[in-house]
């Protein structure tokens, strides 16, 4: 899959970011559909007007929520972490699975390296936490990502609530946590391609606008990249296949979806800084101002509109029918099921367990001979404790197995029997 900036044909200069552009200029100028005429090359243009009611909305809700809390770390747990994040440094994989920090019921893998200026990060299937050490006082006690798969199980009040309990294990919090980056977000199906539309249909209030492609068939495009707000339309069943979030299938299945119809998603993202007022407050009083957020992102930052040779100022041009939907959807209030549970543990899948973990067994029949599936199996655990018996470590099969299930559930956030056991 590849991406392209398009720079509309003529350039006309652009308007600063957070204003919107009069004729002529911006991304195009008002007078862009005379001075740039869709090329011929393209064929015929698709239609650019939909009937009411014309997309079907599955989903809406918080992608990506980030947020920091203040405060300071308490110099126990930092000790605590310093020595954990040493053991997943080393380059013996006993020590190296000690580098697990607990808290509740969740096994947080410690990571060998701290990420920018915060010194340790934990991370597991529900939370990725960056911590600061306690002599790092300009910096928040814990910058948090909410993973994506969570916030679809509990949606993001309650994951809030989960991670207040984690955070105030790690030191003194001042204040609650505040959002340094909020992503909302609406699934939906219908028979128009919004992709298509041609590039100064688009009213926006940033200058970028990327193409991006997958074997010349465009799969979405994104607006201001890289800026405080950005935005994203894209085909969200294609990026299904590389991500694996299979989870939201049957959550779209369960509004109607069936399987085969390509989902789209409309996703806003923006930082800190570009959050109005009202938002700038505790995280969970500045959820209470999604819909109004999401309404003034789809009509002031960024409109689809159906272009009109009669009027050249394009601040005028009315708005597509589609993205009127679009800028209603978050007026009603999200009754999307959500997923039944979500595990703190991030183990592999089937495939790669079942399907890719053979690979020793099946190579070890063909280069023995070998046909018969139980033969096989029987003469490669043979050969493997034969093997290990003889190894310089001296540990025995058992002992190898052990080491590396030990390490493998500090990658996974799981348990071992034996940790229980013991």
């Amino acid at each position: 899959m590849n991406s392209r900036t398009e720079e509309n044909s003529c350039s006309f200069g652009a308007a600063p970011v957070g204003v919107v552009a009069p004729c002529p200029a911006g991304d195009g100028g008002d007078a862009a559909l005379a001075a740039c005429p869709p090329s011929p090359l393209l064929g015929a243009q698709p239609s650019i007007t939909a009937p009411a009611n014309c997309i079907r909305p599955l989903r809406h809700g918080v992608d990506s929520l980030y947020v920091s809390y203040k405060g300071q770390i308490s110099k126990e747990i930092a000790l605590r972490l310093e020595e954990l994040k040493s053991f997943s440094q080393s380059t013996t994989d006993q020590v190296v699975a000690q580098g697990v920090y607990k808290i509740g019921d969740h096994r947080f893998t410690v990571l060998p390296r701290g990420k920018g200026r915060f010194a340790f990060v934990l991370e597991d299937n529900w939370f990725h936490i960056q911590v600061s050490n306690a002599c790092a006082s300009a910096l928040p006690l814990a910058h948090v990502q909410i993973r994506s798969e969570y916030l679809t199980a509990v949606g993001a009040a309650e994951a809030l609530n989960s991670l207040d309990a984690i955070v105030y294990e790690l030191g003194e919090v001042q204040g609650s946590a505040t959002i340094s980056r909020l992503d909302l977000f609406v699934d939906f199906v219908g028979d128009h391609d919004l992709t298509t539309q041609p590039g100064f249909a688009w009213i926006k209030r940033c200058r970028k606008r990327d193409i991006h492609e997958d074997r010349d068939r465009i799969t979405g495009i994104s607006f201001g990249a890289g800026n405080e707000i950005s935005a994203r339309l894209y085909d969200k069943t294609t990026e299904l296949l590389k991500s694996k979030k299979d989870y939201l299938k049957p959550l779209w299945a369960a509004k109607g979806w069936n399987e085969g119809e390509t989902v789209w998603r409309m996703e806003f993202q923006a930082r800190r800084e570009a959050l109005p007022d009202a938002m700038k407050v505790q995280a969970i009083s500045a959820l209470e101002h999604e819909a109004a957020w999401w309404r003034y992102l789809c009509t002031e930052w960024l409109r689809l509109a159906i272009p009109s040779q009669a009027d050249e100022t394009r601040t005028r041009w009315p708005t597509h029918p589609v993205w009127s939907e679009l800028a209603k959807v978050w007026e009603t209030p999200t009754d999307a099921p959500l997923l039944t549970r979500v595990s703190k543990a991030r183990p592999p899948n089937d495939h790669s367990l079942f399907k890719a973990g053979v690979w020793g067994l099946s190579s070890f029949m063909a280069r023995e001979g070998i046909s018969d599936f139980g033969e096989g199996l029987g003469e490669f655990l043979h050969a493997l404790e034969e093997y290990h018996a003889d190894s310089p470590i001296c540990e025995g099969m058992q002992g190898y197995i052990d080491r590396k299930v030990k390490l493998k559930a500090r990658r996974y956030n799981t348990r071992s029997r034996r940790d229980d056991e013991g």
